[in-house]
């Protein structure tokens, strides 16, 4: 429900009739999660996030360190990250569970968009050096002197300030554009390589982020270093990691009622006069 604030000063005679009605504007959203202490400021002020807060239309959001993790009411999912902010610019529902506009504006920094019940073409994100065409789901995207992407899942169209415009599919296709005279362009190889480890850190590491907020990044890990992709590889239950010692070698027991913790250790191998551990190759 939207409502006007609207003060009326009437002169009648020497007396002033003064009337004022008092409103507030629905949230277009709100907060899942954070990390450290994102703030809103909008035309009720500037105020700190935390999980449950509400995000109304005209909001900044600014983060320093950590993120602020939130859902649109149409079901979309924006992840604002460190050293960054981003303008709740338009908001136009068209019934309770999608809108006729969606505009977000990226001033600084890295963020992720996962699109959710509305059309396509109602979304609309811009940069200071791009506009970003929404036909797909699923994306990361950074902001400085450039804007670079990373499409995960669906499709983006990439438009630069000079109009040049590059499509980006799914399977982790890169793109960027540059200051006016820069076109935008899909980039591969080593650019590529580059920009991914550089620039959109939400793909080398998931892990500050809530399960719902976190996409396949599978088809990125060739261009990645390793255990990249999320959070550092689950050890299953039971299992305990013992260090390696010089000179022996220690295998790993489940541990269980039946099994306490042993560490087994082999005998060592000579091997071309040395003493090491056992090695198929000697």
């Amino acid at each position: 429900m939207w409502t006007r604030h609207l003060t009326a000063a009437v002169a009648l005679t020497g007396l002033t009739i003064a009337s004022t009605v008092s409103i507030a504007a629905d949230p277009m959203g709100s907060v899942v999660a954070v990390d450290g202490r994102p703030t809103a400021a909008g035309t009720g002020g500037s105020r700190p996030l935390s999980a449950g807060s509400e995000v109304f239309e005209g909001d900044t959001i600014t983060v320093g360190a950590g993120n602020a993790q939130m859902e649109l009411d149409d079901g979309t999912k924006v992840v604002v990250g460190p050293s960054s902010r981003l303008v709740l610019q338009s908001y136009l529902r068209r019934n309770q569970n999608t809108a006729q506009k969606v505009g977000l504006k990226a001033l600084r920094g890295t963020f992720r968009v996962i699109t959710g019940n509305s059309p396509k073409s109602a979304y609309k994100i811009s940069t200071s050096n791009a506009t970003i065409g929404i036909r797909g789901t699923g994306f990361d995207f950074t902001v400085k002197n450039k804007t670079v992407l990373a499409v995960l899942e669906g499709a983006v169209r990439l438009r630069g300030n000079n109009g040049q415009v590059v499509n980006t599919e799914s399977g982790c296709g890169v793109a960027e554009a540059g200051a006016s005279n820069v076109k935008a362009i899909e980039l591969d190889g080593q650019p590529k390589t580059d920009a991914l480890q550089n620039d959109l850190p939400y793909v080398i590491d998931q892990s500050p982020l809530a399960a719902s907020f976190q996409l396949p990044v599978a088809n990125c890990l060739p261009f990645l270093p390793a255990n990249s992709g999320g959070a550092a590889p689950a050890v299953p239950p039971g299992v305990i990691i013992v260090p390696l010692i010089p000179g022996a070698y220690f295998g790993l027991k489940a541990l269980n009622k039946n099994d306490p913790i042993s560490p087994e250790v082999e005998p060592p191998l000579i091997c071309n006069g040395n003493t090491i551990p056992i090695d198929p190759r000697c």
